[in-house]
């Protein structure tokens, strides 16, 4: 899928990172659209048609594993990147979601993880897992 022609809704509860993001994604050719709570995020993924999402983990009212696993049961096929500034989230957290990215890791990280997700959105996700963990890692399996 052309990134050109993509339409990324970020979720976020702290402006100044969803602005930011904003800013990152646009500059990379994605339109992209803002929400800055679970509730909003969620009313536009129903109403608005949309190729990715990116969203925050730690939000009030509703955190992102919850709003993924809404979202999935509205649009499965609709890949989920859900980001966090505390560590590894657990198993149970990431259910939902196609690929997790740390707020700590560089902006070139979270587009290439983007990418992967809009050229990769047929493959299952753990196919999608590996590869990307093959190629953050330059790791050959054979």
């Amino acid at each position: 899928m052309s990134r050109a022609k993509a339409t990324i809704l970020c979720i976020d509860d702290h402006w100044s990172g969803l602005i930011g993001r904003k800013m990152l994604l646009e500059q990379s050719g994605y339109e992209v659209l803002e929400a800055i709570d679970g509730t909003e995020g969620l009313r536009l993924f129903a109403s608005r048609p949309v190729d990715a999402v990116v969203l925050d983990y730690q939000m009030p009212g509703m955190n992102g594993d919850q709003v993924a696993a809404k979202m999935k049961r509205l649009k499965s096929t609709v890949p989920i990147m859900l980001l966090s500034a505390y560590g590894p989230l657990p198993k149970s957290k990431l259910r939902s979601v196609d690929t997790f990215v740390s707020k700590s890791q560089p902006p070139d990280t979270l587009l290439s993880a983007l990418h992967d997700l809009l050229d990769n959105r047929s493959k299952p996700f753990f196919s999608r897992w590996l590869d990307h963990w093959k190629h953050r890692n330059q790791v050959v399996i054979q």
